[in-house]
């Protein structure tokens, strides 16, 4: 589903290019010269943190009386964040880490789940890692030999708090008190007629099966010709057929909590787009046109 999502993306990027140009406060900047361009700002996604699990009262013991190893964790986004930890602890303490690290505060909603072929399974909070982890994980690396890779994800625990979660976030993005740019507006709007109506057939829904208002914010709609957005979010729909409910529900959850990526500069601030690694800036806002700038 997401390789048929990335694709359609790419057909709808030069349909929305226009229009984020548009917003580009800087129109006649090339962004190629920019300082800014991948390389150059102190900037950093964390796909990959280091987390340090450790016991105080074993902080200050010898290395060899204390054998750490590696656990990653992927969290709802696709990042990952990687674990150093004590071969005796239990996954109850990585969840509590990685917990604290993001700032869940509903955090009794979430588990730790292990894949195995293409299920996830949730594991006991008591469990020992060493008692789920890959053969050989816990045991002293050699050289030679490949470093065991133990992967854990962060996964939201009932099929129902999905369904929750994800009515929440929609209903937040619709009346924008969470913001998208146009793209992930489109994006979200059609896994949510996915997630709605099921497979898209064209003999069945044509273009006039949803209201535009009923999945796109107003502020989204007053920047778009509305009549060529009800025909390519047909098509956008239909590149998720085959998709459950729950699985597209999941999507919507890991597309809506993506963060964005912010360069400060000496003309104002950059939003940079982030695909297959590279950044490329798609907005600007000048220091000349700020009147004022708020955090929450």
């Amino acid at each position: 589903m997401l390789q048929r999502q990335e694709e359609e993306v790419q057909r709808i990027q030069a349909y929305l290019d226009n229009r984020l140009s548009q917003a580009s406060l800087y129109p006649g900047d090339d962004r190629r010269t920019s300082g800014l361009y991948p390389g150059d700002e102190p900037l950093a996604l964390a796909h990959n943190s280091m987390l340090d699990l450790r016991d105080p009262l074993n902080a200050t013991l010898p290395h060899h009386c204390n054998p750490r190893r590696k656990v990653g964790v992927v969290l709802l986004n696709g990042q990952k964040l990687e674990l150093s930890c004590d071969i005796k602890a239990v996954c109850k303490d990585v969840l509590d880490m990685v917990v604290a690290h993001v700032g869940l505060v509903e955090h009794h909603l979430f588990g730790l789940a292990c894949l195995k072929d293409i299920e996830f399974f949730f594991i006991d909070p008591d469990a020992k890692l060493s008692k789920v982890a890959p053969e050989g994980w816990k045991d002293k690396p050699k050289k030679k030999k490949p470093h065991i890779q133990f992967n854990l994800f962060l996964r939201i625990k009932h099929t129902m708090t999905k369904h929750q979660y994800y009515l929440q976030l929609s209903k937040d993005i619709l009346e924008e008190r969470m913001r998208c740019d146009m793209e992930n507006a489109m994006l979200l709007a059609s896994l949510a007629l996915q997630a709605e109506f099921g497979d898209y057939k064209a003999e069945l829904h044509g273009n006039m099966y949803f209201r535009l208002e009923h999945d796109l914010s107003a502020s989204v709609l007053d920047k778009i010709d509305q009549s060529s957005i009800k025909e390519e979010l047909p098509k956008l729909h239909s590149t998720y057929y085959g998709a459950t409910e729950a699985e597209t529900e999941f999507e919507f959850l890991k597309w809506s909590q993506t963060g964005i990526m912010l360069g400060v500069y000496s003309k104002g601030v950059l939003i940079f787009e982030v695909l297959n690694g590279n950044r490329t800036p798609v907005l600007r806002f000048p220091w000349r046109e700020t009147k004022k700038i708020s955090f929450t």
